[in-house]
């Protein structure tokens, strides 16, 4: 019913509103972690890289004689060192320095003046770019992999600018980590999304039950109202009819009584509407569902209603689409009712000499009702209100056909039972025009189909 469809849309909107802003500050936290998690270890490798550099500057500085150039004994200070083009020094299996280049990723390369290698120790073996570089640079070697740099400028003894002193590390321990983390999120952010789902629904529904239960109490009150107005209103009924029926009986006595009887009955019929409305949302009101064809349904209404347009001297016209009956699965009691109010309604508003369309088509397989008129019309600021309870367009409109304003909403409450939907186009002065859309029988579908495959073989 369409309360049931109103609510249950509010949740899932609720629920889309929640999992949103969560996710958003999830999404957020994660990515902030993530730039900690890499400021950390650049900070780290930072501290590292100057350290190590220092170290080694300081103790090869010793051994340096001549403009770049290496010779062996300062070779020897770095075990391990080879030179570009020529032999490496040896290599103590337990050296400190083995470990910082074999297990920790270290690299250590030895520049001349123009940026050129002379030597290098570990991974440096890879090709880096033949500049200098900043004193802190992030630089990628041929294969691909990342490295951290750090580069000091090298002195002889005599204090002459011998090259330079680059000293690296390499982000392939940062990578891997980040690429396993990524494939984490990959996999979690999914399963947090529906776990974050969930709990918007739970939340939402939490949110929206005390509103349904305040909407149920008052759908509970209108419709008790209504239920008891009955019972008074007829009893006014009768007496007034009693006192109409009364000899003698003054005109000004006559006049008010039946004023009072034409009040009393809108009120009835108010009551009744109001009754009727309420019991079919609350799925109080039984529908009867079965297939009915809705060629029936518009010919018989067309059939009835051609009296009251005839009185008007308005053109009622049907026109039915194609040949094939069309069906609905529906209850043809409710809607009856339905598109019978909408024609009415076009007849009442339509002025003497005009025309009134009655039209059934079948198109996406939907079974298409409209209605259409060149009648007053309704202005564009009207329009998104005249499916609510009680709402008038003119106030002079309601009094001239006694309408009780639930008209349009009793029509909207059954459309949307039959999970169909309506519309309306409408302009002032101009005319309207209702569109119903009701599902084909699923039945008449296949049947349908099966006849289209027939013909096309």
């Amino acid at each position: 019913m369409l309360p049931d469809r109103l609510f249950n849309r509010t949740r899932l909107q609720l629920t889309g509103f929640y999992a949103i802003v969560i996710g958003l500050i999830t999404a957020i936290s994660g990515y902030g972690l993530h730039l900690g998690m890499i400021r950390v270890f650049e900070r780290s490798v930072d501290r590292e890289l100057n350290t190590l550099a220092g170290t080694i500057h300081d103790t090869l500085e010793t051994g340096l004689k001549q403009p770049e150039i290496l010779d062996a004994d300062a070779a020897k200070l770095l075990p391990g060192l080879c030179v570009v083009g020529g032999e490496c020094s040896p290599n103590n299996y337990e050296s400190k320095i083995k470990e910082l280049t074999e297990q920790q990723g270290y690299c250590i390369r030895l520049l001349n003046l123009n940026g050129r290698a002379i030597a290098n120790l570990g991974n440096a073996k890879h090709q880096f770019a033949e500049k200098v570089p900043a004193t802190w640079a992030t630089v990628t070697d041929n294969r691909g992999e990342r490295y951290h740099i750090h580069t000091l400028k090298l002195k002889t003894i005599d204090r002459r600018d011998w090259g330079y002193l680059q000293v690296a590390q390499s982000f392939r321990m940062l990578d891997d980590y980040m690429h396993s983390l990524h494939t984490i999120l990959l996999v979690g952010i999914p399963i947090g999304m529906l776990a974050i789902g969930g709990t918007s629904w739970w939340l939402s529904g939490l949110a929206m039950r005390p509103i349904l239960e305040s909407y149920q109490r008052i759908q509970q009150f209108t419709a008790d109202a209504a239920h008891e107005l009955r019972t008074p209103l007829s009893v006014m009924t009768i007496a007034v009819e009693g006192a109409l029926n009364t000899d003698p009986i003054d005109a000004y006595m006559q006049n008010n009584l039946e004023i009072t009887d034409r009040q009393i009955q809108h009120l009835s019929h108010l009551a009744a509407d109001l009754l009727w409305l309420s019991r079919l949302e609350a799925n109080q009101l039984p529908l009867n569902f079965k297939p009915c064809c809705a060629n029936d349904l518009v010919s018989d209404l067309e059939e009835e209603l051609a009296p009251l347009a005839v009185a008007k001297n308005i053109d009622l016209r049907l026109a039915i689409s194609g040949n094939r009956s069309i069906y609905i699965n529906g209850d043809s009691d409710r809607l009856y009712r339905a598109v019978a109010n909408l024609i009415d309604n076009a007849i009442k508003y339509t002025l003497t000499g005009g025309t009134v369309i009655i039209s059934l088509e079948s198109l996406d397989r939907m079974a298409i009702i409209s209605i259409e008129d060149n009648g007053i019309g309704i202005a564009a600021a009207d329009l998104p209100q005249i499916f609510d309870r009680f709402y008038r367009v003119r106030a002079d409109r309601a009094r001239t056909t006694g309408g009780t304003g639930l008209g349009l909403a009793i029509v909207k409450a059954i459309i949307s039972a039959h999970h169909g939907t309506i519309q309306v186009q409408s302009h002032l002065d101009r005319g309207s025009k209702f569109t119903i859309r009701l599902p084909i029988y699923k039945h008449q579908l296949s049947l349908l189909k099966t006849s289209s495959d027939r013909i096309d073989a």
